[in-house]
């Protein structure tokens, strides 16, 4: 959807209505579509080289360079505008085209900064009519990164219903609402979620197999790209379609609601909600584990109930500790595996859990902070990083498989697929002409690609950093309470070791009638993965 082209929102100096000279000229080239022509001439009279209008010739060579597809090099010359602020008679109009490249670059292009600089009271003109829900939803987005949470609430609630930005609006207006500590709201919005993308699912069944060979045609095509990228050692990212992306966000809204009913104690409720994830998503393992927890805390509520509960919870961790999922980092598993069997007076193996915990997971820790020591700096890292994403770090291939998970978030991801962005659009300059590439313009678009590239190579490193430092700090946690635990197991051996059994047997199961109960033979198998009953007794003595 390209900026609107018709009204000119009102406040700051006007532009003026008519181009003349070598404007008008350059005007009609890009009417022509002949952007590079145009581009040329617009740079020249921004620059001062060439008498004109300088503002007018500055706001339409970010256009041009848009159209040419340097996004990178449009944001620029729009940030310049931008910095100038409402003095500068295309200010507004600038507006629209920050939304433009918003739905080009990657959020780690920083244009949500530029729309920040606006006020929510600029939304209001008729010439974003056909921008403005978008704009409410990318300057929503701005005052919650910034901590602002009321604006954020405000805007994000504007979002229409039939928008394209409704769902990510509305589940960024339940984490709001849920940071203001308004349960029913943030409840409310996570299901607007929910009810939507049954919407869209529901629609896109009417063109299914167009959807279908769209999607084959993306996997061939991202196949292709990461292969190229790997050979050339760039960064390997992962591309979603619009769906693809709204089911993204119907799996986190299940787990924020999930966390929500956790927090008040609705622990069946919050394992409901976990439940909904599915076995595909990026964030199964997550559900798994806070089903986990549900499970355990679930005992305080029903302890009539705990033996059952307790199987629950070991059997979830019994998913977790599937080799599937071996290279993942879990750490906090292993230690709600020792507290389950404490509670139930199985000192052994709870002893033997702290041990598998000081067994794997202070190697782990001091092998990250030795892969940190080898890239001091946060350019070297992201290097680093690039051939750990791409699997050829020359690390322990442990290592190298908890350093992907760690540096796989959505948020360091889209730092990554700026890189990526900035390195497609060097390509496409390297390719343009040897006349266009030697130009004043060629200089400057070459300047603000390469300086945008390094930036965000720096600023991926450094978030690199922060996820690693943060995996690290989390073993160091877990790690002191797996010591507070083997004190009190030692404790408890010493006072009389485990009790006496007593001939009770494990609770069965309850089951609905879409499931079967059969006997663990050894084999795991993936639809079974998550609804495991992990057989133990408790040898506590009955007072």
């Amino acid at each position: 959807m390209p900026p609107p082209t018709t009204g000119v929102p009102g406040g700051g100096p006007a532009p003026s209505a008519e181009a003349t000279g070598v404007l008008k000229e350059a005007e009609d080239q890009y009417k022509a579509e002949k952007y590079k022509e145009a581009a040329n001439t617009f740079h020249a009279v921004a620059s001062g080289k060439t008498p004109g209008d300088v503002a007018r010739g500055q706001f339409w060579l970010g256009k041009s360079l848009y159209k040419l597809e340097f996004y990178a090099a449009s944001l620029a010359v729009f940030n310049d505008i931008v910095k100038a602020g409402p003095s500068h008679p295309y200010h507004k109009l600038t507006l629209p085209w920050l939304a433009s490249l918003s739905r080009e670059l990657p959020e780690g292009a920083g244009v949500l900064e530029k729309v920040g600089t606006y006020k929510p009271a600029d939304l209001e003109d008729s010439a974003f009519d056909e921008v403005r829900d978008e704009l409410y939803y990318l300057l929503g987005r701005f005052f919650y990164q910034k901590g602002d949470l009321a604006q954020a609430i405000s805007l994000l609630g504007h979002v229409p219903d039939n928008s394209d930005y409704y769902i990510p609006a509305q589940f960024f207006l339940g984490v709001a609402e849920t940071r203001e500590y308004h349960g029913k709201e943030a409840v409310d919005a996570f299901k607007n979620v929910l009810r939507k993308n049954i919407q869209l699912k529901e629609a896109a069944e009417k063109d299914k197999k167009k959807k279908k060979k769209e999607a084959k045609a993306r996997v061939k095509a991202e196949k292709k790209r990461n292969k190229a990228a790997k050979k050339s050692g760039k960064a390997i990212v992962e591309t979603v379609s619009y769906e693809e992306e709204m089911d993204r966000f119907e799996e986190r809204a299940n787990l924020s609601l999930g966390y929500i009913f956790y927090q008040v104690g609705k622990f069946e409720t919050a394992i409901k909600y976990f439940d909904k994830v599915p076995l595909e998503s990026p964030y199964w393992l997550d559900s798994i584990l806070a089903s986990a927890w549900s499970e355990f805390r679930l005992v305080e509520a029903e302890p009539e109930q705990a033996n059952l509960h307790y199987q629950r919870t070991l059997g979830y961790i019994h998913t977790l500790n599937a080799p599937f999922f071996y290279d993942y980092l879990y750490p906090e598993s292993v230690i709600l595996k020792a507290v389950t069997y404490y509670f139930n007076c199985r000192y052994g193996p709870a002893k033997r859990a702290v041990e598998e915990f000081n067994r794997r997971y202070p190697k782990t820790r001091n092998d990250l902070k030795e892969l940190l020591a080898k890239a001091p700096e946060d350019f070297a890292l992201y290097d680093l990083s690039v051939k750990i994403r791409n699997g050829d770090s020359g690390l322990d291939p442990f290592v190298e498989e908890v350093a992907q998970k760690t540096l796989q978030d959505k948020t360091i991801e889209k730092t990554y697929a700026y890189v990526a962005e900035l390195e497609r659009e060097q390509e496409v300059f390297e390719s343009m002409a040897n006349d266009f590439k030697s130009s004043d313009l060629g200089d400057r678009i070459s300047e603000d690609i390469d300086t945008a590239l390094s930036q965000a190579k720096e600023t991926t490193g450094a978030l690199a950093r922060q996820r690693l430092t943060a995996q690290i700090n989390e073993i160091n946690a877990l790690e002191r309470e797996a010591i507070k635990i083997e004190y009190e197991i030692l404790n408890r051996i010493k006072a009389g070791g485990e009790g006496t059994p007593t001939e009770r047997r494990p609770d069965k199961p309850k089951i609905d009638s879409e499931h079967e109960i059969y006997n663990y033979n050894g084999e795991y198998w993936k639809d079974e993965l998550g609804y495991y009953n992990y057989k133990v007794t408790s040898l506590c003595k009955e007072e």
